[in-house]
């Protein structure tokens, strides 16, 4: 019998992959253009023609098996997004400074799912056989583009440390930003195409606005307007 944790982790894992391959599917038929999430330049008309850019598995007529599955690129962000954090949370708690963050365990809490993720994807495609998502290295060849910022951590860490201690989770949100404005695929789309964990209800709440486009995966929608979140 399995241990109850490796039973949450697969189905946490199968969920979020259910809910990206129904989201490509949605998207595919309904989608309509999104406007730019620059909140200054509300009066600018902007078109953004997402469905001309993506190509979704339902539109593949080879039968392959790689055309039926929902490809995913994930981004080899900075470790300041992630390793780097659960090092800040070590800290926090009183450890010291390793010289390799990749080694670092990420720690247990409610908002997993972030980490989850991440590892499943970072693993060998040999060993994710049966997934309904395939990882891909050519971003070119992605359905969806995957941030795998550790937002739900960093909120911890920055409750964690007092002001001055050298971490801000607000520091941390708008250096993601910059980040992704720079990227050639966010911008191709304004990062309608891109999936980002938003966990913890505050998470992210300093940039939500910039972000919006993305397919934000969060735990409840109460602190988002109409405008930033929908369950699709």
């Amino acid at each position: 019998m399995a241990p109850k944790s490796s039973l949450f982790k697969q189905t946490l894992i199968t969920t979020v992959f259910f809910l990206l391959a129904f989201y490509a599917l949605f998207i595919t038929f309904f989608h309509t253009p999104l406007p730019t999430s620059d909140p200054s330049s509300s009066d600018v008309d902007v078109e953004i023609s997402c469905l001309e850019n993506l190509h979704f598995p339902l539109n593949q007529t080879d039968g392959s098996d790689f055309a039926k599955k929902v490809k995913v690129f994930m981004y080899d962000l900075p470790h300041n997004f992630t390793y780097g954090i659960i090092q800040q949370h070590g800290l926090a708690s009183g450890g010291s400074p390793v010289a390799d963050v990749t080694t670092l365990d990420y720690p247990g809490h409610q908002h997993m799912h972030e980490w989850f993720l991440f590892s499943d994807l970072t693993r060998p495609q040999s060993d994710r056989l049966g997934s309904p998502i395939i990882k891909v290295t050519d971003p070119e060849e992605a359905d969806l583009f995957y941030v795998p910022v550790f937002s739900s951590l960093s909120l911890i860490v920055n409750a964690g440390r007092p002001p001055g201690s050298g971490y801000s989770d607000e520091e941390m949100q708008e250096e993601l930003v910059e980040w992704l404005r720079g990227q050639e695929y966010w911008k191709r789309n304004n990062g309608w195409d891109h999936v980002i964990i938003a966990g913890d209800p505050n998470a992210l709440y300093r940039v939500v606005d910039w972000i919006k486009n993305a397919v934000l995966l969060v735990a409840d929608l109460g602190r988002l307007r109409t405008d930033q979140g929908s369950l699709v």
